[in-house]
């Protein structure tokens, strides 16, 4: 795997709040041929077993297609098919993942089994900040149909210097994309609803939340340990308990 195809970052000590699970995210770049093997197969590696073991399968609840909806790890034909001692089975606890693409990158991210079975869930997203969904306050849709970002959101965002304020916007909706990732549920409603961030009276910057989740843990790219995002793009990282 080298440098120029595939970037790693970890977090193996959970977070600054205490009783969250660590936490592992990797970037797969755009030389390599096929992002998400080799994001399963490093994952595979780093638990322990041989490339190949797992494929990521996805689950809609509300329509059942496996097309979309929340990825779950399942092993593969040909892990099914290899022999020996200390191999994974179905009773194997797996974990828990999310994915995200943006910019020809792949972001990869887990729990460890043991988090994901006391409830513990992540999400992903990564996002390229000069789209055009974020170059203006209506980028999403018009102000006023309140599309992508609540009052709150907006009104933060519009007391950055201008220069700021596309990449804010591009970082806010990746927090939205990964906690409804997390949250296994989509958008089932407008993006606007779920006020990830409001104006922090004490210092009049952004105060990044997770409504009704006051055990969530947000990790934006900036502090992804192990190096910088691709340059032009931001992500989020959330963990909270469904449990």
């Amino acid at each position: 795997m080298s440098a120029d195809r595939h970037h790693r970052h970890e977090q193996k000590d959970g977070a600054s709040t205490p009783g969250a699970p660590s936490w592992h995210v990797v970037l797969t770049g755009p030389r390599t041929p096929d992002q998400r093997r080799e994001a399963l197969d490093f994952l595979a590696v780093s638990r322990g077993f041989r490339p190949g073991t797992w494929d990521a399968v996805h689950q809609c609840p509300e329509c059942g297609s496996d097309q979309h909806g929340t990825p779950s790890l399942r092993l593969t034909s040909l892990a099914r098919r290899r022999h020996g001692t200390g191999l994974p089975d179905d009773a194997t606890p797996v974990p828990c993942v999310s994915f995200s693409r943006a910019g020809g990158w792949l972001a990869t991210a887990w729990l460890e089994p043991d988090a994901a079975q006391t409830g513990w869930r992540i999400g992903v997203d990564i996002e390229v900040v000069t789209g055009p969904a974020f170059a203006t306050a209506d980028g999403l849709g018009p102000a006023e149909s309140s599309v992508g970002f609540s009052g709150a959101e907006q009104q933060a965002v519009a007391g950055l210097p201008e220069g700021q304020q596309a990449a804010v916007r591009a970082t806010l909706w990746a927090v939205k994309e990964a906690v409804v990732k997390a949250l296994g549920t989509g958008f089932r409603a407008d993006p606007s609803e779920l006020t990830v961030a409001r104006t922090d009276p004490a210092t009049g910057g952004l105060r990044l939340e997770v409504p009704d989740h006051p055990e969530a843990v947000v990790v934006l790219g900036t502090d992804w340990p192990g190096g910088e995002l691709p340059e032009g793009q931001v992500g989020a990282v959330v963990l909270l308990s469904v449990g």
